[in-house]
């Protein structure tokens, strides 16, 4: 192939990928304005804007001629890293593409976008039998998506890969089994306490709160000429395009903590997004190779950072700045037992670090039997409450904190919650590799060198985007291929803590 032809090849692929990744970032955008700004009579036009947006591209994603320039790129001289990850993930748009017709692309925004509006109607009731009609589509159109791409031995397979590249239901099956035989038989030795009354009768002003994730973004290095943080419902972060990494918080009026992790959570994310690959921008490397990894540095920022004693001795000061004489009398070490005391709670993202991993192992079980067709949507609720009954030791009073809290089988993330728990064991190898290169994180965060922690991530792991698969970047960051043994360390040492 001449130099000419090579320069023609690569010019016509990298028109292809940054026309599909300017569209599916104008989706994020919509969908961002949606959860956060829009009005709520606003839903059915918006449904319809953002189904339009997913079927062009997915009708360019199955454009005729793009296997032609994907092969002809493919077979140019001397690719970089970089050019053979985009050939890669090409064809595997294409794969995924070919195997999906247009009309189902519609039929899952369009039963999302309805069942994320009954969702938010019917949440605070826990009115399951209303909602329930709406997620049943939506679980049929995805158990349909998950039987067109074929991938692996069952349709939840499919839907697995889609979040997490490689990954089976096979394989994480002797997962949640080994991390639910261990964590579970460890909150039994854990005495039940009353909850800690530290913030109540307190003043903590959704100003003041919200000014404080500003400052928790400005310590760890957030970058706010390419960044913004909001209010929402539930908190997310999105990345429309270069330069644009956005996430929201959520505050609780009671408790000034939890504005404080969510937050730190989420600066995972937007860290993640604001470290990819400038130079590879609108191709598909642009983007982490899974929500594992995704999930990796936001349970690191929430947990082994935001639950460590040296984060609130940092960050008491500031408090004190911004909450005033709300804080008379509560001490960093009170802020700190907040967020590591050992409950078992209703709801997941209230969930201590111990307990968390066995609401995915509840939510995985159910979704899977949703999708085999083993669990009926109507019969959600009592499989639900039976289930965390078994893991957990409680019930929910009501929907409202049971099977309808998440908005995520709304939105038709299927094959999602896993990830959450991998991200948590990807974050304990990294916590391990990382102290044994720069020493335990806690002196890092005393010395006030936040940001040596941010400089490790974004060379190890944020500069490289999707060049590298999963396992691969886990390997290249901590040196070691998965392992759960970390992070079981890390749950004993809580449980131990706890006692």
């Amino acid at each position: 192939m001449t130099a000419d032809a090579t320069t023609l090849s690569w010019g016509r692929l990298s028109e292809w990928m940054g026309l599909i990744d300017d569209l599916a970032g104008a989706a994020r955008m919509l969908e961002w304005d949606r959860e956060t700004l829009m009005p709520e009579g606003a839903s059915t036009g918006r449904g319809h804007q953002v189904a339009t947006l997913h079927a062009l591209r997915h009708r360019e994603v199955v454009a005729p001629g793009i296997d032609d320039v994907i092969d002809e790129a493919a077979a140019a001289p001397d690719l970089s890293a970089a050019q053979l990850a985009m050939i890669r993930h090409a064809r595997r748009e294409r794969e995924r593409g070919m195997r999906v017709p247009e009309s189902l692309v519609r039929e899952i925004s369009a039963a999302t976008t309805a069942s994320v509006t009954s969702w938010l109607e019917h949440r605070e009731t826990g009115n399951f039998t209303a909602f329930a009609p709406a997620l049943a589509r939506v679980v049929d159109a995805t158990r349909e998506w998950g039987e067109a791409l074929a991938i692996g031995d069952e349709p939840y397979d499919s839907l697995l890969d889609e979040h997490e590249p490689g990954m089976r239901t096979v394989d994480l099956e002797p997962i949640f089994d080994r991390l639910t035989g261990e964590v579970t038989p460890l909150l039994a030795t854990i005495p039940r306490h009353p909850e800690p009354s530290t913030f109540d009768h307190r003043a903590w002003p959704d100003e003041a709160q919200f000014a404080l994730a500003h400052d928790i973004a400005q310590m760890v290095g957030f970058r706010f000429d390419t960044g913004l943080i909001a209010r929402s419902a539930h908190p997310f972060t999105t990345s429309p395009h270069i330069g644009d990494a956005r996430f929201t918080t959520r505050i609780a009026m009671n408790d000034p903590t939890q504005n404080v992790l969510v937050t730190l959570h989420e600066l995972g994310h937007a860290l993640y997004s604001q470290g990819h690959p400038a130079e590879h921008a609108r191709t598909l490397v642009f983007t982490s190779p899974s929500l594992g990894a995704e999930e990796s540095q936001a349970r690191f920022l929430e947990n082994h950072v935001g639950r460590d004693p040296a984060l609130w001795e940092a960050l008491t000061p500031i408090m004190v700045r911004r909450f005033g004489t709300a804080m008379d009398g509560v001490s960093a070490a009170d802020m700190h037992r907040a967020t590591t005391r050992v409950a078992p709670g209703w709801i997941r993202v209230d969930a201590d670090e111990l307990t968390y991993n066995l609401h995915i192992a509840l939510r995985f079980s159910l979704e899977v039997a949703l999708v085999r067709g083993t669990l009926d949507v109507r019969d959600l609720p009592e499989a639900w409450n039976a289930g965390i009954e078994r893991l957990l030791g409680i019930v929910p009073p009501t929907n409202r904190e049971g099977c309808m809290q998440d908005i995520h089988w709304a939105w038709g993330s299927f094959g999602y919650f896993p990830t959450y728990t991998l991200g948590n064991i990807y974050a304990a190898q990294i916590s391990e590799a990382l102290e044994a290169e720069l020493g335990p994180i806690g002196e890092i965060i005393a010395r006030g060198e936040f940001t040596a922690i941010t400089e490790y991530l974004r060379d190890r792991i944020h500069r490289h985007g999707s060049i590298m698969s999963t396992p691969e970047l886990m390997r290249h960051a901590t040196g070691q291929d998965f392992c759960l043994e970390p992070f079981l360390r890390r749950a004993r040492r809580l449980a131990a803590d706890a006692r």
